[in-house]
């Protein structure tokens, strides 16, 4: 099966499994207003299965800027997606659990994840926490968490592909058909997700990257800061006005900017030796062979044994 074959195959899951589930008007809580490319990636796969959604959208907020008020009755959540669920990310998730606290009673919905915990103390607390939500669903992205939600916590699970494979086929497309400058880029995470195993890359010369806002400061990056001094002054006649200006620009702007960075980075090479799960799964989508080296946990090993194991280029590393 090819990268494109592939992401057709697990959009139409998303769209099947997910639309369904979004029954009323929604906000949509916490986004990546980070220069973490990899969860921008999950963002534009979010607004794109969420244009076939016949509601609205009543309000967003960043991953650490949860209102304290409740909501409508009438307002279903939908939370973000991405591998913070558990322990290892704490003050992400924690930001979650808070964030949510206020609307225990409301439909809410956590957008496809990976789950991970160190501490079991921790699970069993989160696991307590999460029951007192009559009516909150967890969506995973692997068969590994699938299993661990099952066995350690009672609200509905429900196992869905990442949400970047919803991302625009076309834009996609336009990416795709760049002709690749380099051989080869070896995708290395240095956080704290980084691998713990031993590896070759077989290549002889190859670049070693993180994703390139990681790196340094670009560009786009410096224009979207400025047009934030704008909001920050506007800020002094109308907060609320400042609000949404600040939401506008890390839509329109800074998601732009961190898709079209981390999309050109992969796409200008032929092959990609990979230690991120986003960028296997953007290399997949782009056409570009793939070898993954797993993360800390066995996230990527996870997924792809869950969803790629049939898609012709991509693979673990020998």
């Amino acid at each position: 099966m090819t990268g494109l074959e592939k992401k057709r195959e697990l959009e139409a899951i998303l769209y099947k499994e997910v639309l369904p589930l979004i029954d009323r008007d929604y906000v949509l809580y916490g986004l990546p207003y980070y220069n973490n490319v990899g969860d921008t990636l999950i963002w534009n796969g979010e607004i794109e299965l969420l244009k076939k959604a016949p509601h609205k959208c009543r309000g967003v907020c960043a991953w650490d800027k949860y209102p304290k008020n409740s909501l409508p009755d009438d307002i279903m959540i939908l939370v973000t997606g991405g591998g913070y669920f558990g322990d290892l990310w704490r003050r992400a998730w924690q930001e979650v659990l808070d964030g949510l606290k206020p609307n225990k009673n409301h439909r809410i919905i956590i957008m496809p994840c990976s789950i991970f915990y160190e501490d079991a103390a921790i699970r069993e607390q989160d696991s307590v926490y999460l029951a007192q939500f009559p009516d909150l669903t967890i969506l995973v992205r692997d068969r590994a968490s699938l299993d661990y939600a099952n066995c350690y916590f009672k609200n509905k699970v429900i196992l869905v592909p990442d949400m970047a494979f919803c991302m625009n086929e076309d834009y996609l497309r336009q990416m795709s058909s760049r002709s690749p400058q380099k051989e080869a880029l070896f995708f290395a995470r240095k956080d704290k997700e980084k691998s713990t195993k031993t590896f070759n890359i077989p290549e002889k010369n190859y670049d070693t990257h993180d994703w390139l806002p990681m790196e340094k400061l670009l560009p786009g990056e410096l224009h979207f800061n400025r047009c934030m001094g704008y909001a920050w002054r506007i800020g002094k006649i109308s907060k609320n006005w400042q609000k949404k200006l600040e939401h506008y620009l890390y839509r329109k702007l800074y998601r732009k900017h961190m898709t079209d960075t981390g999309t050109a980075q992969l796409a200008n090479y032929k092959r990609i030796y990979t230690t991120r799960l986003h960028a296997m799964i953007l290399a997949v989508m782009l056409g570009r062979p793939v070898k993954f080296i797993d993360n800390s946990y066995g996230k990527i090993s996870s997924y792809y044994e869950t969803w790629l194991k049939d898609c012709d280029i991509v693979s673990p590393i020998d």
